[in-house]
């Protein structure tokens, strides 16, 4: 029978790789869920200036005497011009204030993901109803 004799410190020999290899693959891990966070925060940030933009021409048009369906389709190429999808375009009259409030909802997909962000924005008169 043979005996190997060890030098202090052989049997340790490769754990280094082990450990970098550990250490690189929780650093891919956390840099690709900051980059899908980042991409929802992006597209949010999209979907909400489109939803702004799209509720707001559209009550401009009401505003300068324009029916409902022509400013709806004014908010729909507005959010088409802005990259986002409009789900809903809502026009409501309050009492009787001539100005009407415009409800927007848009939907943006996320980039490199299945997921989308939707956004719902106003804009128009509202009537204070305690006031």
């Amino acid at each position: 029978m043979r005996w190997a004799v060890l030098r202090r410190g052989e049997e340790d020999r490769g754990s280094a790789v082990v450990l970098v290899i550990g250490v690189v693959g929780g650093l891919v891990t956390v840099l690709v869920l900051a980059l899908g966070l980042v991409a929802v925060l992006v597209a949010g940030q999209q979907a909400r200036t489109a939803a702004d933009l799209a509720s707001l021409a559209a009550a401009g048009q009401l505003v300068q005497g324009a029916d409902d369906p022509t400013a709806c389709a004014l908010a729909t190429r507005v959010s088409e011009q802005h990259g986002v999808e409009l789900r809903g375009c809502t026009v409501t009259r309050q009492g009787v204030s001539p100005l009407p409030e415009v409800t927007v909802d848009v939907e943006r997909a996320v980039a490199g993901t299945r997921w989308a962000v939707g956004v719902r924005a106003r804009a128009g008169a509202t009537i204070d109803r305690w006031g």
